[in-house]
């Protein structure tokens, strides 16, 4: 008898165990949902965090807005920023010349493979 009694005594102790960590365990959850937390608080008093990001604004840009701009003069070398940016530009017509030129290049080329390829009996032609 002692026996069974004793058995149901830590059943009701595992019960209550089992119990206050699911307890725990809710509250826990509820402590660390910060995406919650925030999102209730704005909805709570959506002026003040609106001001308070307007502060936190102004204060970030004030803090970063003034460097002071450090000026070097240029002496004798304008032909080499002149001769700088003719060779920029050229590249840069280059470049657009190209990638306007690069569809009809691949195909070209491709043709050229074939037909050496061809030629030397390598690969037998389908269809063009």
């Amino acid at each position: 008898m002692p026996e069974n009694q004793r058995k149901a005594e830590l059943t009701a102790e595992l019960a209550r165990a089992r119990s206050r960590i699911s307890q725990d365990y809710g509250a826990l959850r509820r402590d660390l949902d910060f995406s919650g937390r925030i999102s209730r608080a704005i909805r709570k008093s959506p002026s003040v965090w609106a001001g308070g990001a307007a502060v936190l604004g102004v204060l970030f840009s004030l803090l970063t807005g003034r460097r002071k701009k450090v000026v070097i003069g240029r002496t004798g070398n304008d032909e080499k920023v002149a001769a700088v940016g003719k060779a920029g530009m050229l590249l840069a017509v280059l470049k657009i010349t190209f990638d306007l030129f690069r569809p009809v290049l691949a195909k070209w080329a491709g043709r050229r493979v074939s037909d050496y390829m061809d030629s030397r009996g390598k690969v037998r032609r389908v269809s063009r």
